[in-house]
């Protein structure tokens, strides 16, 4: 029910919002949330939040404003149909579908214009200071969220901070720029002083924060000053503040100021049983009807679900070699299927062939031919046929709806714990904390043991890489988070590695020869076991075949339709 409450409140609101139009950088007011028709009193300030909130929603509705994070090296698509998008961002190409170019584009300047509605008028309305301040803090908050998304995407942007008419003439803010400005609204959140917990209707859920908070505005700093210390601004000096910036959050939460924590099992993380839980410092909640196709609903479900056997559309999938790589364990196994049900019941290993033999591209028994990720995945309750409010357990039947209300995660306090380690280690800070921060996220993790204790003797250097992973790991094929592992990748300077790699001969050993793999013969309708006769190896499907390019390589291209309409928009 609660679910529905705020919903209704967001879909109330987003009627006075914004809508879509060719011009995102300016628009007529006529119709809409203005100065002149608004802001009077609570009630309209409450409104003008929850049409900011409705378009956060919108942010993260279906998978295109994501598809810019395919070129990170844990995610790929499906080769063929409609997903030439995906692929494109996976091969580093310049793409001639620029949908997932247009989606996160129009989707964050939609954000920033609700939200500089707020910061300029919020403070008119007649109530409370207190009340003044969450609004604006929300306002400043998704403001600089936007523009962290944007500028990581695209480098420089034309900005716009207060819904003034441009006739399409915006200069390009440095990326420089960019950032002195986000940095410069998460500090005027901060000073908000907002609440740590909320308890009011349509601000929470189940316990658990909708709006801002204070910690989610300090972790949010942290991620911030470490995208500067790294590329492309290389402000090294910048990983002191986001170590600081992380360890106020951690003693917020050791001093029970904050009401956050490491879940217990790595399995609940994702659990739709446990839809809204303490190790979120920031979501976005979703429609609870099932089968949606709106704005508020969240089509996650399908995009991560491979399309020729669990009934999605296969958008995100698993690539091999970073499945080869992850480390054994609880993580791992919520993170991917540990093997694959087929749609008669029998349990199969992703690499498993009809005939024992090695593949050969006609053989395989599920038709992906690879692992895949179940962070979206549930499984179907055999009374009613709907979701179950269970972790998902891949011995059982999936729901194959295609819209759910599983909570988006954006950040979690495990990440915040990786954040301080990695910055504290790069910071020359002392590392006994540091340490002790990837001993936690290691600890629920993995089941090697050896792997938590090794953490004990690492210097500063292999410290910071190794929390560098293990944040990787932590949102492996999540494209939603806030910091993705293409976000990291692009922060080191390092998805010319992965380039490298898939244009190269991608000859690593996928799975060993000897293994024990588990198999299935449709024709004959039998289960069976073989040890794998060699070595696995073998190239991802979308082949990467363009030259590097540079920063033209890493960074995405304007949208064409933006830059029709503004001749600034060129690097």
């Amino acid at each position: 029910m609660k679910n529905k409450i705020v919903l209704g409140c967001f879909i109330a609101a987003s009627m006075l919002a914004m809508p879509s139009c060719s011009d995102f950088l300016t628009e007529n007011p006529k119709g809409k949330l203005t100065p002149e028709n608004f802001f009077s009193n609570q009630n309209e300030l409450d409104m003008s939040v929850y049409a900011l909130y409705a378009k956060v929603q919108a942010s993260q509705c279906n998978s295109n404003p994501m598809i810019v994070q395919c070129q990170g090296d844990d995610v790929t698509s499906t080769t063929g149909s409609n997903k030439g998008a995906y692929l494109s961002a996976d091969a580093f190409e310049s793409p001639s579908d620029t949908k997932g170019l247009e989606g996160t584009w129009s989707r964050f300047y939609t954000i920033i214009k609700a939200a500089n509605l707020i910061i300029d008028n919020a403070g008119k309305a007649v109530t409370s200071q207190e009340e003044i301040n969450i609004a604006l803090g929300q306002g400043y908050y998704w403001r600089a969220f936007a523009y962290f998304n944007l500028v990581r995407v695209f480098g420089p942007l034309p900005m716009n901070l207060h819904n003034l008419p441009d006739n399409n003439l915006t200069p390009l803010s440095t990326v420089a720029e960019v950032y002195e400005q986000i940095v410069s609204d998460l500090n005027a959140a901060e000073a908000c002083n907002l609440p740590a917990k909320y308890t009011e209707a349509n601000r929470s859920i189940e316990g658990q924060n909708i709006y801002v908070s204070d910690q989610t505005v300090k972790a949010t700093l942290a991620a911030v000053y470490m995208a500067m210390a790294g590329y492309p601004l290389n402000k090294t000096e910048y990983y002191a503040n986001a170590a600081d910036k992380a360890k106020e959050v951690m003693d917020g939460v050791n001093k029970g100021t904050y009401d956050h924590s490491l879940l217990s099992e790595w399995k609940d993380v994702f659990s739709y049983g446990k839809n809204h839980h303490n190790e979120t410092l920031l979501g976005i909640d979703y429609n609870s009807n099932f089968g949606g196709w709106q704005e508020w609903d969240s089509q996650l479900s399908s995009c991560h679900q491979s399309g020729k056997l669990w009934s999605g559309w296969g958008d995100f999938l698993a690539e091999r070699r970073y499945w080869k790589n992850f480390p054994d364990g609880p993580r791992k196994d919520a993170v991917y299927s540990k093997q694959i049900l087929l749609n008669n019941g029998v349990l199969v290993d992703w690499w498993a062939t009809t005939d024992g033999k090695p593949y050969n591209g006609t053989n395989a028994v599920f038709a992906d031919y690879r692992p895949m990720f179940v962070a979206f995945t549930v499984n179907k309750d055999p009374v009613t046929g709907l979701p179950a409010s269970a972790a998902f357990d891949y011995t059982k039947p999936i729901w194959g709806g295609m819209c759910i209300n599983k909570r988006h995660q954006l950040i979690r306090y495990s990440e915040v714990l990786l954040w301080y380690a990695e910055s504290a280690a790069r910071a020359g800070k002392d590392l006994s904390l540091a340490k002790s921060a990837l001993k936690q996220v290691r600890a629920r993790a993995c089941s090697d043991e050896s792997f938590v204790a090794a953490v004990d003797a690492m210097s500063a250097e292999q410290l910071a890489e190794a929390a560098y992973e293990e944040h990787g790991y932590e949102v492996a094929g999540y494209v939603l988070a806030m910091v993705t592992r293409r976000s990291d990748e692009f922060r080191m300077n390092r998805l010319k590695e992965s380039y490298d790699y898939r244009s190269g001969s991608q000859d690593e050993v996928l799975v060993p020869a000897g293994t024990l793999t588990y198999s299935y013969n449709e024709e004959t309708k039998t289960t069976f076991t073989y040890a794998l006769q060699e070595d696995l190896k073998m190239e991802e499907n979308m082949s990467v075949t363009v030259p590097w390019n540079g920063e033209a390589s890493i960074y995405h291209n304007y949208p064409p339709k933006e830059v029709e309409k503004n001749p600034n928009l060129k690097r």
